[in-house]
């Protein structure tokens, strides 16, 4: 039990730092309404994706898409919050949702195009149709043109990722490969049209989650047990690698979540260690709760996401391993949902705290005491307030577990894996094996500010000075919280949120929540 003038007991397996250095459920009653299932959003860009080449020496329910709540069809909103409270920020409209089976074959036959046509390859190294791609083709045979299709790498960062590309091309130069950038919001969009038109990129760089939807449907291919395991990767981190028990993708560039908190405030209230278990962590937020402070800021950066990692932090699921039953909705699920209710009723959170993009969040102004944050915030914090970067300034802890569980970072970030219908898999596969090769992936993360899935890679300053980076890579063994699980996924996650939303406003109680995601996902699965 936590008590803020003794010193907490922590678990062995319990993870904590300072910035040292540089180098019952049920209690809470809340009354049901009425819910409507949620339609798959379907999206469409009218404006043309990005494309630079690199050459070698050259009467439904609508839902606003700002908005938190359901919205009737004369455009107003019943309000989640008393009339009192601050407005609900908005949050941007998710990625397209991933087009069935059934409707990429409608695609397909619409275009003229057969899936099972496109799939087949019809030159050398080219689309096999089972088993894992071949790694280990020689330079000498490798030849052509290949593609890359990321939504990463952009703005500064670009000229990382092309000087990594021209080493490739200088090793192997009768390749040639062209880089198709399109931003995240778009790239699910992108990779379900590419499948309906037969052509999709030799390489993929797409998000963790996204590996079951695109192994399901043929789109990413088999990756070989040996050398994905060879590559010395923690296990947590290549949870989400996985379908149908094979590798399918690798994690390239992570972004991990964890607990930050201001260690002034954690003294000036005689707390002298971080909490060891998702009851002591409710119990300080709310004794840090006071004066203009909120002493958890959990709900700011991905309300999904945070409750993803508290499912996780209870010992749940999303689905069951083989990904066609959900498991969401069970006891853990209920207790990670309740823990936040019974924290937003005592004031330890709050709903209606905003972080805009651009500017400083409530943490960095003082108006937070902890934040569940991700490791992309060093960028922030190094441009916009560059103390709290220095020695000591903060400290950080990884979440806890609750019911006896270890505690849990949630991870985020980039995968890269082979086409399955590329027609030069062979150059495909060692374009990958050079972007896992260690030096790149140290001057490719310093390039994006994101964390390596592993620490064995070359020193740069990027990567060493930047403490949440270093935290990270300290606790990857911890890293077993994430989205996905289900090649159902990419049809369930955009429709998720508004589900918890309506739960934390007071618009659903915990059982018609959690039987409302069962609902979802089942519907979901059904269709794959």
């Amino acid at each position: 039990m936590y008590m803020a003038s003794a010193t907490l007991r922590r678990p062995v397996a319990w993870g904590y730092a300072t910035l040292s250095s540089r180098g019952p459920l049920g209690k809470r009653s809340r009354q049901p309404v009425a819910t409507t299932h949620l339609p798959q959003v379907q999206a469409s860009d009218s404006s043309p994706n990005r494309t630079r080449s690199v050459t070698h020496g050259s009467s439904k329910i609508r839902r606003s898409p700002c908005s938190r709540a359901p919205v009737a069809e004369d455009g107003l909103r019943t309000p989640p919050h008393p009339p009192d409270a601050r407005p609900l920020p908005p949050y941007p409209r998710r990625e397209a949702e991933m087009l069935s089976r059934r409707s990429l074959l409608t695609a397909a036959g619409a275009s003229g195009i057969g899936l099972t046509a496109a799939a087949c390859g019809s030159s050398d190294g080219g689309g096999t149709a089972d088993g894992p791609v071949d790694m280990g083709a020689e330079v000498s045979a490798l030849s052509g043109e290949i593609s890359v299709l990321t939504p990463d790498f952009t703005g500064d960062a670009r000229a990382g990722l092309d000087d990594m590309i021209d080493q490739f091309m200088e090793n192997n130069p009768d390749v040639s490969v062209t880089v198709d950038q399109v931003a995240w919001d778009k790239l699910n969009e992108k990779l379900s049209t590419s499948i309906a038109g037969g052509v999709v990129a030799d390489v993929i760089m797409a998000g963790v989650g996204w590996t079951p939807p695109f192994a399901e449907k043929g789109i990413f291919a088999q990756l070989p047990t040996d050398y994905v395991e060879g590559i010395g990767l923690d296990e947590a981190i290549l949870t989400s690698s996985t379908f149908d028990g094979s590798y399918y993708s690798l994690p390239i560039a992570m972004d991990l979540r964890f607990v930050v908190y201001n260690k002034e405030m954690f003294e000036a209230k005689g707390i002298t260690e971080p909490p060891a278990t998702l009851e002591e962590l409710a119990q300080i937020a709310n004794d840090l709760t006071g004066d203009g402070v909120v002493g958890l800021d959990l709900l700011t950066t991905n309300i999904r996401q945070a409750w993803i990692h508290l499912l996780y932090a209870f010992g749940g699921t999303l689905f069951s391993e083989d990904g066609m039953t959900p498991t969401m909705h069970e006891e853990p699920g209920a207790k990670a949902t309740q823990w936040i209710l019974d924290l937003i009723d005592s004031g330890g959170v709050d709903y209606n705290m905003q972080a805009a993009e651009g500017q400083p969040t409530p943490f960095m102004r003082g108006e937070a005491a902890m934040q569940l944050l991700s490791t992309a915030a060093w960028n922030d914090w190094s441009t916009m307030m560059p103390e709290l970067t220095e020695d000591g300034a903060v400290g950080m802890f990884l979440l806890p577990g609750g019911d006896g569980n270890d505690p849990v970072m949630f991870q985020g970030g980039t995968t890269v894996s082979v086409g399955q219908r590329s027609q030069n898999q062979d150059a495909a596969a060692a374009l990958v094996q050079h972007f896992m090769d260690p030096a790149m992936l140290a001057q490719g993360n310093a390039a994006l500010g994101k964390v390596p899935p592993t620490a064995d890679i070359p020193e740069t300053p990027e990567i060493s000075e930047n403490l949440l980076t270093s935290f990270a890579l300290e606790h990857l063994d911890k890293a077993g919280a994430a989205e996905g699980g289900s090649a159902a996924w990419m049809e369930i996650r955009g429709n998720l949120q508004p589900i918890i939303e309506a739960c934390l406003t007071g618009q659903a109680d915990v059982e018609t929540t959690l039987s409302e995601m069962k609902t979802l996902s089942d519907d979901a699965i059904s269709r794959i």
